[in-house]
């Protein structure tokens, strides 16, 4: 979430540069749909109205601020991506177990698949990598002590489907 922030504060921050550099107009065409940018077609020029960009400006003493405040926040993300680096589970999982045999006479292999899929799951979850704005990691790295306590079991779901319930 932090990572965000400063980006956007970045953009902003630039794009107050670029609105003081250039004007800004806003026209309509002939379907009714508006327009606003700093380059206006030669047949528009007649119609289009400047904006007032002067209430977006900002004070050198408000972007060192911005400046100061978006440092502040990138260093708290980086300590906080450190600490979650070197964090250890709050509790010591309990190992996933291997693919166990159907539990009763209705459980079906498919069934038991899938259960051991997700206790799989389960097991490695606390140990799933998280980027730096806090989200999980899109390829699923876990760190590796993970597999000191859990076994990884394949998906079944390309040859099972889901259990209707």
């Amino acid at each position: 979430m932090t990572i965000k922030r400063l980006v956007m504060l970045l953009v902003c921050a630039a794009f107050s540069v670029v609105a003081v550099a250039a004007d800004i107009y806003r026209w309509v065409d002939e379907n009714g749909r508006v327009f606003v940018s700093d380059n206006v077609p030669a047949r528009y020029r007649d119609v289009a109205t400047k904006f007032d960009t002067s209430a977006s400006d900002i004070s050198d003493s408000q972007r060192q601020e911005a400046l100061k405040r978006a440092d502040q926040e990138k260093q708290r993300a980086k300590a906080s991506a450190d600490a979650a680096k070197t964090a250890t589970p709050r509790s010591a999982p309990v190992k996933a177990a291997e693919i166990k045999p159907p539990r009763s006479k209705s459980e079906t292999d498919c069934e038991a698949l899938i259960r051991a899929y997700r206790e799989s799951q389960e097991c490695f979850a606390p140990f799933k990598l998280k980027e730096a704005d806090g989200t999980f990691r899109q390829d699923g790295a876990v760190r590796e002590e993970a597999f000191q306590y859990c076994t990884s079991i394949p998906s079944p779901f390309n040859k099972c489907t889901l259990p209707s319930y």
